[in-house]
């Protein structure tokens, strides 16, 4: 039996978010506004409807992405750093042909490909068949900052495609239109350095949670054990965390309450895939990705 880890490995965590908007598409605000409200972070994607919006400007974010969400009025799909022969005869007309193309060429530049706010009912969800019908993608938004959690969660469309034998990665964006809606959902990276190659791949390795707030020092497997250590500080300490284990078909392998610095899970085999949800008092959350039993 194996338990493959995608956090046994060295770097430093970094922060950021792919799914921004600016006044090229439908956002409220210019790039350099943007640039401004997320002057902190490690790295961010900018992913205008339909176009490629160039970053430009002065700036202080560690690495910035070219991305674009396929916004057809069904579904929606970021792809982040797709090449710019992309918008060579591009349409964003929805069709599961025209949708794998687009994620193929993502995919193949060394890009990520996300199905964006897949249960988001009202409008441009992904129904079951259409996640299983595309083949090549890199993960789905499990959290989209929009901010509601009626349509903007969607843990429960990733545990179906993790049960049916994808292993895709879960993704947290901010979905950033006007004020209010920044820095909501997050992504933190581990990884060697602070550039745009190092990025993508360690999320191609699934080296990486989503966060809302709270997070993990490091995941580490040793002796039979699954070892979550929780972001640890004299106030984190004192507060109350609600811990879930999740395995195959959203199976709850393990529950725990307190004020612990560290979650010990000893796996038996038959879990499928293990990931852990994290909530801290007042409820921020963090989200592991899937520990694959093998």
């Amino acid at each position: 039996m194996t338990i493959i880890n995608p956090y046994d490995k060295q770097g430093e965590w970094l922060r950021g978010s792919f799914h921004n908007h600016t006044t090229n598409s439908d956002g409220h605000h210019p790039l350099s506004t943007v640039y401004r409200m997320y002057h902190d972070y490690d790295f961010l994607g900018i992913s205008d409807h339909d176009v490629m919006t160039e970053h430009e400007g002065d700036h202080t974010i560690g690495a910035v992405f070219e991305a674009i969400e396929v916004s057809s009025s069904q579904t929606h799909m970021l792809l982040v750093h797709p090449p710019r022969s992309l918008m060579d005869g591009y349409s964003n007309v929805f069709s599961i042909e025209n949708y794998q193309r687009l994620s193929d060429l993502c995919v193949d530049h060394g890009g990520l490909s996300i199905l964006a706010h897949p249960n988001r009912y009202f409008s441009h969800y992904w129904r079951h068949e259409d996640m299983l019908r595309m083949q090549r993608y890199n993960g789905i938004e499990v959290v989209n900052g929009d901010g509601n959690p009626e349509y903007d969660i969607a843990f429960d469309k990733w545990d179906f495609l993790l049960s049916a034998g994808r292993k895709v990665w879960g993704f947290g964006n901010d979905d950033f239109h006007v004020y209010g809606q920044e820095k909501r959902a997050w992504n933190m990276v581990l990884t060697a350095s602070n550039t745009k190659e190092a990025i993508l791949a360690a999320i191609r390795e699934g080296s990486f949670y989503v966060s809302t707030g709270y997070g993990f020092e490091g995941i580490r497997v040793t002796d039979g054990q699954i070892i979550y250590d929780l972001r640890s500080s004299p106030l984190y300490d004192k507060m109350y965390k609600y811990v879930t284990l999740i395995g195959k078909d959203g199976r709850i392998l393990h529950e725990e309450t307190g004020r612990m610095k560290q979650v010990k899970y000893t796996y038996k085999g038959d879990e499928g895939y293990i990931r852990i949800a994290v909530y801290l008092e007042g409820g921020f959350g963090a989200f592991s990705q899937p520990l694959f039993v093998e």
